[in-house]
Formats: C-alpha cells, sequence, structure tokens
C-alpha cells in the first residue's frame, strides 16, 4: 500500500502538469485517433465494486510531428466525457462507430475501415459451405481489402501525393461498394445484418479519410493505445481507488509517449 500511494503521488503531484501540456498540444493537432477500453475500480462513489468503468484513449494522427499518447479515467462510456476531453479541437476525429462521438462539433470525423472489415470477417459462412458463389460477407470483406491493399502501396508517399493517389483509385472503389451494399438484404439478427447496418451506419464518415493524405483509413493507432493498458490489466485486474485509476492514466500517458519519441 505504501509503494503504491507514493506512486498516485508522484503521478498526480508532479507528472500531471507534464500530462496537461501534452493534452494541450494534442488539442492543437489537426488530427486525433480515439477510443475506449473498459476498466474495474472497486471503490468508486456511486458504483459497485463489478461496474465497468473506463479507460478514454487518445492519441495524435500520423501528421508528421512528435506523437502524443494519452490515457483518460472516466467512470462511464458516455460520449460526454471525449467531448470535454476534446474540448477545444477542431481537426479529424478517426473512432470507430461508438455513437457517443457523435455529441462532438466542430470535428470531421472519420471511420475505421479495420472496425467495418471485422463485422463482414464475423459474417463469412462456416468451412461445411461447398457453394463457389462469393457470398455477400466475403465479398464486402473484398472491398476492404482492395482498399487495404492500396494503403499498403501508399504508405510511404508524401501526404498530397497520398491524397491523389487515394482521390485517383480509392473514391471509384467506395462508390462501387456503397451501390452493392443497397443491394444486400440480410436476415434480421444475423452476423450478416449487423455487417450491413454497421457500413451504412457509418456511411457519413468513411470517406473523410480521403480529405487529408494525412488521415488513416482505419483507427489501429488507437488500438495500439489500448494495447499496453490492456497487457497491464491482465496483471494488476483492477483498481483500487479513483485516484489510482487517475494516476495510472497519467502515468500510461508519459510513459507511451516517450517510447513513441524514443526518450
Amino acid at each position: 500500500a505504501t509503494l503504491a500511494n507514493w506512486v498516485i503521488k508522484c503521478g498526480i503531484d508532479y507528472m500531471e502538469p507534464v500530462y496537461e501540456q501534452l493534452h494541450q498540444h494534442l488539442l492543437e493537432r489537426d488530427i486525433i485517433h480515439a477510443d475506449e477500453t473498459p476498466c474495474q475500480v472497486l471503490r468508486e462513489e456511486g458504483k459497485t465494486a463489478q461496474s465497468k468503468s473506463y479507460m478514454w484513449l487518445y492519441g495524435s494522427g500520423n501528421d508528421g510531428l512528435p506523437p502524443i499518447r494519452l490515457y483518460d479515467y472516466q467512470p462511464s462510456r458516455g460520449g460526454y466525457h471525449a467531448e470535454e476531453f476534446l474540448k477545444g479541437f477542431s481537426g479529424y476525429l478517426i473512432c470507430d462507430g461508438f455513437s457517443g462521438c457523435n455529441k462532438l462539433k466542430g470535428v470531421i470525423r472519420c471511420g475505421c475501415l479495420a472496425h467495418m472489415r471485422r463485422y463482414w470477417n464475423e459474417a463469412l459462412p462456416g468451412k461445411s459451405r461447398k457453394s463457389s458463389d462469393k457470398t455477400p460477407a466475403e465479398i464486402g470483406l473484398n472491398y476492404c481489402n482492395q482498399l487495404f491493399e492500396l494503403e499498403k502501396e501508399y504508405a510511404d508517399l508524401d501526404a498530397d501525393t497520398r491524397k491523389a493517389k487515394r482521390l485517383e483509385t480509392e473514391s471509384a472503389i467506395w462508390e462501387a461498394y456503397w451501390s452493392w451494399l443497397e443491394t444486400v438484404k440480410p436476415a434480421g439478427g444475423s452476423r450478416l445484418a449487423k455487417a450491413v447496418t454497421y457500413a451504412k451506419n457509418q456511411k457519413p464518415y468513411m470517406e473523410n479519410y480521403l480529405l487529408d493524405g494525412r488521415c488513416s483509413i482505419s483507427n489501429n493507432i488507437a488500438e495500439n493505445i489500448a494495447r499496453p493498458y490492456a497487457v497491464g490489466r491482465k496483471n494488476f485486474l483492477f483498481h483500487d481507488t479513483v485516484k489510482g485509476a487517475r494516476a495510472s492514466s497519467i502515468i500510461y500517458s508519459l510513459v507511451e509517449t516517450a517510447k513513441l519519441d524514443d526518450l
């Protein structure tokens, strides 16, 4: 307990000012990736020890500037937490299909092709299927794969050239994809229905990455931010107090940012 209290004191008393500076720098960037992952706090006012809390994750995009990675502990998954954390930000927000992000005003929201692809992948038929005709899930997955293959080709290009290449090749794939999607009539409640619904709901956001060559087609940056915390969570299992969760978010932020900046 003594060692834990020392870590909490250092995190909140000495490291938090650095964290807040990083927070301000992040808000000044043009691109932010965001996500959240569940955690557990045993002693939190108004909540049982078994209830879920969340570690929100934010990171700068591929903008050519030193990377920033921030963790923000919050008691719920309410979109107002992201709205508060990102107050003052007015660039591209890359996230998954979480509707809570709809609360943010003044940002250009970009979708995540990796999430969309996952839905199609989960809707694939079992190995026992013998027909040679492609299923809707296979066709949807193929569209996603085409886009990812092109992104691999363009990975080393400068932002302006990448934007031009994307508009030249990927716009047509998206147009064909949306037209095809309207022809898919899945059975209600099926995995295919979930994939179709997700895709249609994300249509307003999926092509916004085409507006800026620095934007990513997926939210993998945020998922990579979640990974170190998820590994730690498997070991420490939970936070005892809100103060401890807050200190953890600060320390994770400084460590992960420092690692990416070779400090």
